[in-house]
């Protein structure tokens, strides 16, 4: 085994990937161990400064707990933060960038087609009503579910990134129009999606089912609220595989009592386990709501490669080599300063 020259800390559910430990480890690392996925797994603000004080790394999956600028202020050795996601809206990239600490991601490909696929299978089972047709039927309640046809509606889609273009292909068979609102996407790429560019209301307004796929900004958090649910129509259906904090989930659970809309499908929520009380977790609203555990992307093809992006990442950072997916470029100066630093010590 090669001398020890790093610490990286494994925050939570990679703790048990002895290959991942193991090839850490024979790069040069002294590998920390967090505790696995428990109900509390996840860290206050407080437990990761105490943490990370002598740390080169840290490699987190969703849901560890909130990087803040207090913890990398902590960290006064750190260089680089992994995430074992696309997302990184629990990391604070600016302070990061301030600071000269690397933030990376992995968007994997199978990441997102997994995510895709998994997004048209919710529009399918609510379109299909297959959560009240199971419970109807294991009760023996026949001929007693409608379902709604997907030809001729409208699908929304919010956010044309990878998913959400790969969502827009899916769907095309089915023979649906497809209307997309993203900001930032050049007119022949919707073009060549054959989907119909458009403003956040018109979408909202016109679409029978709207699908999420937008990254957590200041911009986006809190971008479905109340005056957008009520342009919905109230045959509509809304479904999130992005971040839960797109959507206000009090204005949601109220749409769905006051029927606004007709149900909505959930994979992530603000926080990430929802708390007691959760007024979407209502059994007034149960048949109105299909839920999942943040599970799109859980499938064994993706749960084996991502960690082993996230390390490769992390370990060119240590290297003093820009990793692949960097999140915050700008911040490449400030961090080759300090790797010099850490190689004078």
């Amino acid at each position: 085994m090669r001398k020890q020259q790093w610490k990286v800390w494994l925050t939570g559910r990679d703790a048990d990937r002895e290959d991942i430990v193991r090839a850490l480890e024979a790069a040069g690392c002294e590998v920390t161990l967090g505790r696995l996925f428990t109900d509390t797994w996840r860290y206050t603000e407080e437990e990761l400064v105490e943490k990370v004080d002598s740390m080169d790394a840290i490699m987190i999956s969703t849901g560890d707990g909130n990087i803040t600028r207090q913890v990398m202020e902590a960290g006064k050795k750190l260089k680089v933060i992994t995430k074992r996601a696309i997302g990184v809206g629990d990391i604070d990239v600016s302070a990061a960038t301030d600071l000269g600490i690397l933030v990376t991601n992995t968007p994997l490909e199978l990441h997102y087609l997994s995510v895709a696929e998994f997004t048209v299978g919710i529009v399918l089972a609510l379109a299909n009503n297959l959560k009240l047709a199971d419970h109807n039927a294991r009760r023996g309640l026949w001929r007693s579910v409608s379902n709604t046809l997907l030809r001729n509606k409208n699908v929304g889609i919010v956010g044309l990134g990878r998913i959400g273009s790969r969502v827009a292909e899916l769907l095309r068979p089915f023979e649906v129009k497809l209307l997309a609102y993203d900001p930032y996407v050049p007119p022949e790429k919707a073009r060549a999606l054959e989907v119909e560019l458009t403003n956040l209301e018109t979408l909202l307004k016109e679409s029978d089912f709207v699908t999420l796929h937008a990254v957590e900004t200041p911009q986006t958090i809190g971008l479905i609220g109340e005056a957008q649910l009520r342009m919905m129509k109230p045959t509509a259906y809304l479904v999130n595989t992005a971040r839960g904090s797109l959507i206000d989930e009090g204005a949601l659970a109220k749409s769905l009592r006051e029927n606004w809309i007709s149900g909505a499908a959930l994979d992530v929520f603000k926080p990430e386990i929802p708390q007691p009380g959760n007024p979407l977790l209502g059994e007034d609203i149960y048949f109105k709501t299909l839920f999942s555990p943040h599970a799109a992307a859980l499938n064994p093809e993706v749960m084996w490669q991502l960690p082993i992006l996230q390390m490769e990442n992390c370990l060119s950072a240590l290297r003093g080599e820009v990793p692949e997916f960097v999140v915050n470029p700008e911040a490449i100066p400030r961090w080759r300063e300090r790797i010099k630093v850490a190689q004078s010590e």
